[in-house]
């Protein structure tokens, strides 16, 4: 074998007849000192861990499989470059035993003399076949990362295609039903509405949303958080503006949850709502009040239009006559133009005319 040659992998030395002597123990490698690594298992995520968040920015749904697949293939990374260290190294140690030849071949005899195997071969061998196998398992991990981050972006993508939809004018309960809004009307879609209210409820709680407060005065940190890990786990809250529908659910579950609360007073009402216990106390319990408060409009829209009536059919006040001094210095009466006059009453009989024929009977 040529002496400045530097096998990759290194080729099996020529073997020479035995010799006798000592073992040169001063040249010999050292032994490598073999760390085991220890595998750690992924534990489950934290959707609401910041760490998480600035690591793996993912978009779509998928997060925790794709998690787990980038974790794996940061531990393969560095196994391999551990491994590669680990080659370079023997690399090395190789290089430093070529360059002696006859104390290398020396030692190599005594030791197949006495039964012992090539450490340093056996151990690159090794070495070897545990970096190409941990190439290997790289190599599959990016591809699954890769089809999965595709099928998370497809989707994502297609979820930006759907049309937004707004949200319904006034309030939820009163002037729009939150489901119907949302387009979520068949008996189908109303299991995946249930599904939607559970979902967000524990998100809420785990959220520390304090649901003791009203909605407006949960900090807006908060909020944000709860809208994006919502929006992660059930992508088809993204077709609605601005997150109104997951922030309509929210609102009406802490509402409810806080009137429980009210109810088996376990939570004491605030005192700018005293006003409404006053008023509840101020009701006649005989009637309903729907038809109370129509039959007061009723009355308030009756007398309005007797006082306009009647307004409009007082009689005009005259400006009397009152003296006057000519140029001689003589008083005389004032006299009305019968014009104007006229003109007035005609147009106060056309008034009570045309408000007679509409039939009032006043």
């Amino acid at each position: 074998m040529p002496r400045n040659t530097s096998p990759n992998p290194p080729s099996v030395c020529t073997k020479q007849p035995a010799r006798t002597g000592k073992r040169n123990d001063e040249n010999r490698a050292p032994p490598k000192n073999k760390t085991k690594t220890k595998a750690t298992t992924a534990g489950p995520i934290d959707p609401y861990s910041e760490e998480m968040e600035q690591k793996y920015n993912i978009e779509g749904c998928n997060v925790q499989e794709i998690v787990f697949l980038r974790q794996d293939n940061d531990r393969a990374q560095a196994q391999i470059k551990e491994q590669a260290a680990a080659y370079a190294k023997l690399q090395a140690e190789i290089a430093v035993l070529k360059a002696r030849p006859s104390t290398f071949a020396s030692d190599v005899t005594n030791q197949e003399s006495a039964g012992e195997t090539a450490g340093p071969r056996d151990e690159h061998d090794k070495l070897a076949a545990e970096l190409e196998k941990a190439i290997a398992a790289n190599t599959e991990l990016q591809q699954r990362l890769a089809v999965v981050t595709a099928q998370s972006s497809t989707k994502a993508g297609a979820a930006s295609a759907i049309a937004m939809i707004p949200r319904p004018a006034g309030s939820a309960g009163n002037d729009f039903n939150i489901q119907d809004a949302m387009g979520l009307e068949s008996a189908k879609d109303r299991e995946r509405y249930k599904l939607l209210m559970r979902s967000l409820r524990d998100l809420v709680l785990a959220a520390g949303i304090p649901w003791e407060l009203p909605w407006a005065k949960v900090p807006v940190s908060l909020k944000d958080k709860f809208f994006n890990v919502a929006a992660k786990q059930h992508p088809i809250l993204l077709r609605y503006e601005n997150h109104w529908a997951t922030e309509e659910i929210a609102k009406q579950y802490i509402k409810n949850k806080r009137r429980l609360g009210y109810d088996n007073g376990s939570l004491e009402v605030p005192a700018e709502y005293g006003y409404l216990k006053a008023n509840s106390a101020k009701r006649d319990p005989s009637a309903p009040r729907g038809r109370k408060l129509a039959n007061v409009d009723q009355a308030k829209k009756v007398a309005k239009k007797k006082n306009d009536v009647a307004r409009k059919r007082a009689p005009r006040k005259t400006k009397k006559a009152g003296p006057s001094t000519s140029s001689k210095g003589k008083g005389k009466a004032c006299v009305v133009d019968d014009d104007e006059e006229m003109s007035d009453v005609g147009a106060g009989e056309g008034e009570d005319s045309s408000y007679s024929s509409d039939g009032d009977g006043h």
